[in-house]
C-alpha cells in the first residue's frame, strides 16, 4: 500500500545550518503520462542554450544602454523596436549593483530563517512555528516582492 512508504525521518544532530520539515512526509502519487520523457523534461543541451540566450539577451540590455546613457527604469521603455529584449526575468542581472543585491537579499533572508529556527529551538509551536519563520522571511525580501510587484505592473502595462 502506498501509506506503507510514509516513514518518520528520524532526527539529526543540529548544524549551525539546517532548515527543518515537518515530522511526517506526505506521499502524493500521481498518474503516470503515456508521453515519451524527453516530451516531459528540458535536457542539459536545451537548458545550455536557454542559459546562453539569457547571457546573450543580458549583454545586448548591457550594450545598449552604453550606447545610450539612461535611468535604469527606462529600459522597460524599448520594448516597442525590433532590437529591444523583454528584461522580465533577467533584471537582476542587468548590472553588477543588481547582482550583488539579489546575493545579499538571498542571504539576508536566509539568515533570518535560520536565526529564527535557532530562536524556536529544537521544539517549536507546531502552530505558531512556521509563522514566525515566514514573517522572518518576508521582513527580509520585502523590498524584493515589492520591486517584482512594480516590474510585473510595468510588464502587465506593456501587453
Amino acid at each position: 500500500m502506498a501509506t506503507d512508504l510514509i516513514v518518520d525521518f528520524p532526527r539529526h544532530p543540529r548544524k549551525s545550518r539546517t532548515v527543518r520539515f515537518a515530522e511526517m512526509s506526505q506521499l502524493h502519487i500521481f498518474k503516470l503520462q503515456d508521453v515519451a520523457r524527453h516530451e516531459l523534461w528540458y535536457t542539459k543541451e536545451e537548458y545550455r542554450l536557454m542559459e546562453l540566450v539569457r547571457l546573450q539577451d543580458v549583454l545586448k540590455v548591457r550594450a545598449a544602454a552604453a550606447r545610450k546613457p539612461r535611468e535604469p527604469a527606462d529600459v522597460h521603455d524599448d520594448m516597442s523596436t525590433k532590437e529591444s529584449v523583454c528584461v522580465m526575468g533577467i533584471e537582476h542581472l542587468l548590472t553588477p549593483a543588481c547582482i550583488n543585491e539579489v546575493r545579499a537579499c538571498r542571504a539576508r533572508c536566509t539568515r533570518a530563517v535560520l536565526m529564527e529556527q535557532a530562536r524556536q529551538g529544537p521544539s517549536p509551536d507546531p502552530d505558531l512555528g512556521w509563522e514566525a519563520i515566514s514573517l522572518a522571511s518576508l521582513a527580509r525580501t520585502r523590498e524584493a516582492t515589492l520591486r517584482a510587484m512594480r516590474l510585473g505592473e510595468l510588464h502587465q502595462e506593456s501587453i
